[in-house]
This record gives C-alpha cells, sequence and structure tokens, in this order.
C-alpha cells in the first residue's frame, strides 16, 4: 500500500472555501478545515496560496514556506498530528481574497480531479516516498528568502503543489513531471560550481 493519504482535490477546496465564508481566515482555521492528521493537504494548502495571487501580500510568501517547511519536517518524522507555533497559527487573510484565489483555480482543480489517478504506485514506498518529502522541506525553506526575487517563491511552490499532488493522487507520473524542475535547477546549480 503506497505511504500516502489519497484525496481529491476538489474535495480538499471546498473544506476551505467553506473557511473562508468568515471575514479573515487564520492558519488555525485552515487547519481546522483541512483536519490535524492531514499533513499533505496542511503542506499543499501553504503551497496553493503562494502560487495564486495571494502571494503579492508581502510576507505571506514566506509564512506559507516555514508553514511547508515545518510540516514536511513533521512528515519525515512520521508525526501523526501537526504542531504549529500559535504566532503561526494566528496569521491570517481576507476570507473575501482566499475565496477569490479558490474561484479563479477552480478550473485547475476540476483539471487536475479529471486526469490525476493511481499510477505508477510503486514510487509511493520506501525509499522513493521520502524524495518529495525532502524536497518540500528544502523548497519551504528556501521560499522566505526568494520572496525578494518577483515570482520566485511562486515557481517554488508551484513545484511543492505538484509534488504534493502526487503524493495525495498516488499519481506516479504526475511525481516523475514534478522532480523535473528540480532536477534542471541542480543540473544548472551544479554547471555553475563546475564551470
Amino acid at each position: 500500500m503506497p505511504e500516502t493519504d489519497h484525496q481529491k482535490l476538489g474535495q480538499l477546496a471546498d473544506r476551505i472555501t467553506k473557511a473562508a465564508e468568515q471575514d479573515r481566515v487564520s492558519v488555525g482555521d485552515l487547519i481546522e478545515a483541512v483536519g490535524h492528521r492531514s499533513l499533505l493537504p496542511l503542506v499543499l494548502v501553504p503551497a496553493l496560496l503562494a502560487a495564486t495571487p495571494l502571494s503579492g501580500i508581502p510576507g505571506l510568501s514566506a509564512i506559507c514556506g516555514i508553514i511547508i517547511a515545518l510540516v514536511s519536517f513533521q512528515m519525515l518524522l512520521s508525526v501523526q498530528k501537526v504542531r504549529l507555533p500559535g504566532f503561526i497559527k494566528r496569521r491570517s487573510v481576507k476570507g473575501k481574497s482566499l475565496k477569490e484565489a479558490l474561484e479563479k483555480s477552480s478550473p485547475v482543480i476540476d483539471w487536475i480531479d479529471r486526469h490525476t489517478r493511481h499510477r505508477l504506485t510503486g514510487l509511493f514506498h520506501r525509499p522513493m516516498i521520502w524524495v518529495p518529502r525532502v524536497l518540500c522541506l528544502l523548497s519551504g525553506l528556501a521560499m522566505p528568502f526568494l520572496e525578494v526575487i518577483p515570482f520566485s517563491a511562486s515557481t517554488v511552490a508551484i513545484g511543492v503543489v505538484c509534488l504534493t499532488l502526487s503524493l495525495l493522487t498516488c499519481d506516479g507520473l504526475l511525481f516523475l513531471l514534478a522532480l523535473l524542475p528540480y532536477a534542471l535547477g541542480a543540473w544548472l546549480v551544479g554547471g555553475q560550481f563546475l564551470s
């Protein structure tokens, strides 16, 4: 059995949309909406937020990166219930802005749900299962530093979205596609050091 938590992205978006009915939505509210024990959605939600136009809010990408790193680290430790510091749980965005971002993302979410399925599930067993978890951790750690470069944190967030989606849907093809930008980045950085 793959070491993942198979879910439809649309169902997760519906739970977040319901939480966005209030004036302001805190990180704690989002945790309540997706569930304390659902670690993958708790990586996916901040990555999605950082990948949308909401990333233009100063400090949002940095906070999202910290959350991604903390939850990814807890996934590596096989923690069953997520724990975040209080100051992060209290951070919030306008419910209306969150709802609008989700509505704009709706066609993409529907497309993903229609085109992802169980494929190449052998990639979701040890030791391969550690690769996306480590990449999510490293991406989250990098995001606060990338916020100063326009759209760079959003680009990394898209990589995290693809990795977590592959884990949520047990889609090995999506997992391999999500690795491509990381492989390209590693090759470019390696080329700089070797030349």
